[in-house]
């Protein structure tokens, strides 16, 4: 019988059990080069003095300052110049009255002397010395200890590291650092896993394993220690042995998959049968299937098995837990902006899968299960489950999934693998969201994406306001039918063949739709909903499709037979008020550079 979910728990009751369970992070010294990013477990106080020895600041003389009193541009004092201070080297010679040694910056102040005149302020003749202005005592020197004395404390526990605190513990003499520490063990459950580069093809039913090495990463952005185990076979003995030797050399077990109430997902069943199950089920979406628990004395985590829900179940449990363990709760990350589309709620609190560009806050959730939404999301908003509707332009938080760069420039419209060059070339960060011509015209009417994508046949009519967006760009483009066999490219008998699809908001859906209409093809199957030119040829390349339509270079790509079936042109759009900006302007003038971008042909 399939087992149903146990009574579903708030989010604040399950963050508060977890947060309860989780122990105190332990210490471990590590040597400076792993100490980054790292939470101090120790006062760190120096057995030296900083700088050890007196030592000139700057390039010039070293001599007594109560003997250049007198000196001034017109009435220059002389000194007896009676030697120098290497780098590095003890000094050799004792300033006497009337004397001066050169001395570089860093070097150590001879006996005698207790301020430098710098080069500029001075003249050398021969063996003489001319000063021509005075310098008070300690002028152009550090004195020994004057940046850290011997004992004074410079460092207190709970500092994470950053290259400052690493340099600064170099100047105390330190070689290794104690550290706060809390191991996290990592793995992901599930038959249909494989290890990244286990093969170059997987076979019908497997997957890559993705969230071992996202939620490891993720540990170590909160301050945690990762440890990745791997994949548990979905087999209730060996996952067993594998949890429990997860939990003997870890602080935190935390294991994604097998956690839905349903045939075939265990690992709630193990953590019964091996220790103890405290909650199985939270009011939440994605995250519903979040279990928790004990494995071997050791706090356990199970998170959802797909990507981007395992991801967020992570920020909202574990994360607060580890940041509390290690110290590091008030590195949290998070932005505010403007949402830019309306939002509708599903009755429960919703974790919305969101993207950041500047100040807004793009929703990019496509369900829990999209390798994409994983992709495309910097983080997630909290919708109660009180709220119905939030509405575009209102206020949100987004909490980050680590430390996120945002973009500057927001494209939105028709996939083009020409514009991937461009915009890898620009010096910011760039967000292109590949929904097809009339998503892209209608964002950028609404003031969301800085630049719309279109794609439109040569002729047509535009598809969008012309009062709202104006043109400031684009070229041709050559679109060719692609298949294995180049025999099926006359699309002959199509009717037959299978055709990737494309997204109903794209163009070239409807440039599809047509070329099939003009060749009888009409009733041919069309397999999959594409979105970019890439993932048809991926298509009709793997045999899930015996034709495709797409860009030339596309075909290239992939080593297809191509015949061309049609052209397009693909326009940029931009809002006039917008052109000031310097995210667009650095675009426009990137657009209008070497021979892959031409001015848009007129009609």
């Amino acid at each position: 019988m399939q087992k149903e979910f146990h009574s579903l728990l708030s989010l604040d009751e399950a963050i508060e059990i977890v947060l309860a369970a989780v122990p105190e992070a332990g210490a471990e010294a590590v040597p400076l080069e792993r100490a980054l990013g790292r939470v101090l477990a120790e006062r760190v106080a120096s057995g030296i003095d900083v700088p050890g020895f007196h030592r000139a600041a700057m390039d010039g003389y070293a001599l007594r300052s109560a003997e250049t009193v007198a000196a001034r541009e017109d009435r220059p004092i002389a000194f007896a110049l009676v030697g120098r201070v290497p780098m590095g080297r003890e000094p050799e010679v004792v300033v006497g009255e009337g004397e001066a040694v050169e001395v570089s910056t860093g070097s150590m102040m001879p006996g005698g002397s207790d301020a430098v005149v710098m080069v500029e302020h001075s003249e050398v003749d021969g063996s003489s010395l001319l000063i021509r202005r005075p310098v008070h005592f300690g002028e152009n020197t550090h004195r020994a200890g004057g940046d850290v004395a011997m004992g004074e404390t410079v460092l207190l526990p709970g500092r994470r590291l950053s290259a400052r605190e690493i340099g600064l513990l170099a100047a105390v003499g330190r070689r290794d650092v104690r550290v706060r520490s809390l191991t996290v063990g990592v793995a992901s459950s599930g038959n249909e896993l494989v290890p990244p580069g286990f093969g170059s093809e997987l076979s019908l039913g497997q997957i890559y394993d993705i969230n071992s090495y996202s939620i490891a990463a993720a540990v170590e952005d909160c301050g945690g220690t990762p440890r990745i185990y791997g994949i548990l076979p979905d087999d209730p003995d060996s996952m067993a042995e594998g949890l429990l030797a997860m939990a003997e050399e870890s602080d935190l077990v935390l294991v994604s998959g097998s956690t839905s109430a349903g045939i075939g997902d265990m690992v709630y069943r193990v953590v019964e049968e091996f220790g103890e199950v405290v909650f199985h089920g939270i009011n939440l979406k994605p995250g519903k299937p979040t279990l928790f628990g004990s494995v071997g004395g050791k706090p356990f985590i199970g998170l959802p098995g797909y990507p981007t829900s395992a991801l967020t179940v992570f920020g909202l449990l574990a994360a607060p837990a580890i940041r509390r363990a290690v110290g590091t709760e008030h590195l949290a990350p998070s932005a505010a902006g403007r949402l830019a589309r309306p939002v509708r709620s599903e009755g429960r609190r919703q974790m919305l899968a969101v993207a950041v560009v500047g100040d807004w806050v793009y929703p990019v959730d496509k369900g829990s299960g999209s390798i994409t939404t994983l992709a495309a999301a910097d983080g997630v908003v909290d919708i109660p489950s009180s709220v119905e509707l939030l509405d575009r332009g209102e206020e949100v938080t987004v909490h980050l999934f680590g430390d996120v760069q945002k973009a500057s420039l927001l494209l939105e419209g028709e996939d083009c693998p020409r514009l991937e060059t461009i915009l890898a070339a620009l010096p910011f960060p760039v967000r292109f969201v590949p929904t097809g011509s009339r998503r892209g015209a209608i964002s950028a009417e609404d003031g969301v994406a800085e630049v719309a994508v279109v794609s439109r046949s040569v002729g047509q009519e535009p598809g969008w306001d012309e009062s709202v967006l104006e043109p400031v760009g684009g070229y041709s483009r050559e679109l060719v039918m692609m298949a294995k066999d180049p025999e099926i490219l006359d699309l002959a008998g199509a009717e037959d063949s299978k055709v990737v699809g494309w997204s109903r908001d794209s163009e070239m859906s409807r440039i599809l739709g047509r070329v099939l209409a003009e060749s009888g093809s009409e009733k041919a199957k069309l397999v999959g909903t594409a979105r970019t030119h890439a993932a048809v040829a991926a298509a009709v390349k793997a045999g899930r499709a015996d034709l495709g339509l797409a860009v030339r270079e596309a075909a290239e790509e992939e080593g297809l037979a191509a015949r061309k079936v049609a052209e397009d042109e693909i326009l940029f759009l931009v809002r006039p008020e917008r052109m000031g900006r310097e995210a667009v302007r650095a675009f426009l003038e990137a657009l209008g550079e070497g021979e892959l971008w031409r001015p848009c042909p007129k009609n």
